[in-house]
């Protein structure tokens, strides 16, 4: 299958935030569509804005036309637009106004299927008629009452029309490979994007999970988390390390293995370091440092080693994806790894996996800080690797 488009719905009214928002979004976006809301309330004046900032880009006026279909398309299409959208609904005569108003522009006609109460037979007359895009949509309304337009998107890819199939309703980071492999040729995104706290963040997620891109998706996913993240953490931790008499560190499942990961670098960094449970580790003490990693901050068996930790004297690090939470609420410091937004599911990195690597990469970092801040050669580390392996 061809590479998908990505197309942006603008629905905001308010026109600079609008071009700000297209602005952002430019590097990972093909078609920018002036939403229904966007169009009528700023008019034709917006088609020549876009198209004049982003003569690169597609640009669909999403009209919903119904009646006059020639005579209410052309004038947008004259200001530069490259697709304008009908409804399915409106009737034969309609759409075929709409295309011939597009063929006088060479440009292209959407065919909405919204409402549409026989969707496979309305995508064939809009085939037949000249329409290039049929656009599977779910609309706002329906998809508060649960509807989604998977099995609609099946249905009309499975007719083997001549059109490019756009598919609208709810579409974010989890389903973008389901509609794809669906097959839409043009895959819709509304509130994924302007809804997110970083909408370039987003657009590029969807891009790259889209293209197939998995690798790239997961290094610019930690790299968001990562960015996110308070840089004083580092310095902050090296110096807790540094006061401590003794280290202990603890996880649950791979957040425990990212536990070990760092308690190892630490031992070559010449710590003296404990992993909590091994049936070497001595008793913690006053004087002592213990680093707790839970995403949640509510790991039962972690919480029950804290308030042990804490009942003893010690000082608690909790490394977490909250800033507040029931073992934090028992740690002299909690470390927030990124923000509580980006931990939302994801296919391809499922479960904890975006906390645990990006704990292990802010780890990493850690001793990258702590061997530069006390000038620790690699060769003494070296001397201290195990060397009954």
């Amino acid at each position: 299958m061809t590479r998908p488009l990505i197309q942006l719905a603008l629905d905001s009214l308010d026109p600079a935030q609008t071009l700000k928002l297209a602005s952002l979004t430019a590097p990972y976006v093909d078609i920018f569509e002036i939403g229904t809301p966007c169009i009528k309330h700023n008019g034709i004046g917006i088609v020549r804005d876009l198209k004049t900032r982003f003569p690169g880009k597609l640009l669909l006026v999403d009209l919903k036309t119904m009646d006059a279909g020639e005579y209410e398309a052309a004038p947008f299409y004259a200001a530069g637009a490259d697709i304008c959208t009908v409804l399915g609904v409106s009737g034969s005569a309609t759409i075929a106004g709409v295309v011939k108003a597009a063929q006088a522009h060479n440009a292209e006609v959407q065919v909405d299927l919204i409402n549409v109460p026989d969707k496979l037979a309305c995508a064939r007359e809009a085939a037949r008629l000249g329409a290039q895009i049929v656009g599977v949509h779910t609309g706002l309304d329906a998809q508060a009452a649960g509807q989604t337009p998977y099995a609609d998107l099946q249905a009309v890819s499975r007719l083997g029309l001549p059109v490019r199939i756009s598919v609208a309703g709810g579409v974010n980071q989890s389903t973008v490979n389901q509609v794809k492999k669906a097959g839409a040729h043009i895959i819709v995104v509304g509130a994924a994007i302007y809804g997110a706290p970083a909408p370039q963040v987003a657009a590029r997620e969807i891009r790259e999970l889209a293209d197939g891109n998995h690798h790239q998706f997961i290094m610019s996913k930690l790299s968001g988390v990562l960015a996110s993240t308070d840089r004083g953490h580092e310095s902050r931790l090296t110096a807790l390390l540094d006061s401590s008499r003794r280290v202990f560190v603890t996880g649950a499942g791979r957040s425990g293995l990212i536990a070990k990961f760092f308690a190892m670098r630490l031992m070559h960094g010449g710590y003296d370091v404990y992993v909590v449970g091994e049936i070497v580790t001595p008793s913690i003490r006053p004087g002592d440092l213990f680093i707790v990693i839970s995403g949640s901050g509510e790991t039962e068996t972690m919480l029950a080693f804290t308030k042990k930790a804490r009942e003893m004297g010690a000082r608690i690090v909790l490394i977490s994806t909250k800033n507040s939470s029931t073992i934090g609420d028992l740690a002299d410091l909690t470390l927030q790894v990124g923000t509580p937004e980006q931990y939302k599911k994801t296919v391809g990195m499922p479960m904890g996996t975006t906390f645990e690597l990006s704990t292990l990469l802010m780890l990493e970092a850690t001793v990258a800080h702590l061997i530069h801040a006390r000038k620790i050669p690699e060769e003494q580390m070296r001397t201290r690797h195990a060397n009954l392996e």
